[in-house]
């Protein structure tokens, strides 16, 4: 575990925590499939859409954790979700078409789907998810992450994701959802998927394993709708043709022999109570001059502070502090701020938010 030792308190990152990583174990795995030395992983693929084995694990994975209806041959693995979604915008998108996203909502989707030449419709979040009244009639696409919104944190709610899925069929739109954050949840159960909600509306689910093992690992998943699949196929073989095999077949054995779900598991713990010294932490120190926003979920929460010098303060304190202005498509809120807990102790928690309050 790390220890808080840095004079600087970095509350910037809602990454993994890479010292609780079972390497190890990862480090036999890819031994096994380096050692066998079987030419497959080491020549071009011909498998565009990734190395069977783990497609068939990673549709029993999402099956049994996230209620998604696939098959293993609607797997596509991908370079990451960055890739996943890029994938989406080169299928769907023309230049000049709308776009709905979440605002505040995850830059690096906004910026792929500009690079595309799309036009942005944002549509605002409430304590439900994202509102459906403001989407745009035009909108081809919908791009959501409703397991635990960036960055709000909000699970959108079964109602709002029944209502999403409706205006999805009432407007021949496909909903792009992104799911990157859905293993983390500590209050209640886990909602089940867009996808799993919706066989009769075309529905991108977009996964990724960085979120779970660690960020080098760039390997994510879509779970293509029927009809896409191919096309989508066809646009991963003309991006890079394939996914780095040996690192495919090593993912394959850490799912199957569960290692993958007994890591999940431990960091819901790990990363449960560092939520929770964070949200106790704020209260303590600064009672009603805080708001915190989303479910307890996720690797990072979305605080708002009352105190318009907080980001001079933070500075003085030297507490590293996020702003959640570039989230946003219209003016963002002052004093607003993504803390990320995930990768850091509860004792250098603790001591950050002491450190920022008695400023």
């Amino acid at each position: 575990m790390i220890i808080y030792t840095s004079p600087v308190c970095e509350l910037l990152s809602y990454s993994t925590d890479l010292a609780l990583f079972p390497i190890a174990t990862w480090r036999k795995l890819m031994t096994r499939h380096l050692r066998a030395a079987r030419p497959e992983l080491f020549d071009y693929s011909d498998e565009a859409a990734g190395f069977e084995p783990l497609r068939r694990e990673i549709a029993a994975y999402v099956a049994r954790s996230r209620a998604v209806r696939c098959a293993a041959g609607q797997v596509i693995v991908v370079n990451g979700s960055a890739q996943g979604i890029d994938l989406c915008a080169r299928l769907l998108l023309e230049p000049g078409d709308d776009v709905a996203i979440e605002s505040p909502g995850y830059l690096g989707a906004r910026r792929i789907f500009e690079g595309y030449g799309a036009r942005l419709r944002g549509a605002g979040i409430d304590e439900h998810g994202i509102r459906i009244r403001e989407l745009s009639h035009q909108a081809r696409v919908v791009y959501v992450t409703p397991s635990h919104q960036f960055p709000t944190g909000v699970a959108m709610s079964l109602a709002r994701r029944l209502e999403l899925i409706e205006w999805a069929r009432r407007h021949r739109a496909v909903i792009v959802e992104d799911d990157y954050d859905s293993e983390y949840r500590y209050s209640g159960p886990p909602l089940p998927a867009l996808q799993g909600l919706a066989p009769d509306v075309a529905v991108i689910y977009i996964g990724t394993f960085s979120k779970v093992m660690f960020p080098a690992l760039r390997i994510g998943y879509i779970i293509a709708p029927p009809g896409l699949g191919p096309a989508l196929e066809r646009a991963k073989w003309l991006a890079d043709r394939h996914t780095p095999v040996p690192e495919q077949a090593a993912l394959a054995d850490f799912i199957a022999e569960g290692h993958l779900e007994r890591h999940i598991r431990r960091m819901r713990r790990v990363y449960g109570s560092r939520r929770a010294a964070l949200v106790e932490a704020l209260e303590r120190h600064f009672g009603d001059r805080v708001r915190i926003s989303g479910d307890a979920a996720g690797m990072h929460v979305l605080v708002k502070f009352e105190d318009r010098d907080i980001a001079a303060k933070a500075a003085l304190a030297k507490v590293q502090l996020n702003s959640s202005e570039f989230c946003y498509l219209t003016e963002p809120p002052e004093g607003e701020y993504i803390i990320g807990f995930s990768s850091v102790s509860e004792r250098a928690i603790r001591e950050a938010i002491r450190r920022l309050a008695t400023q």
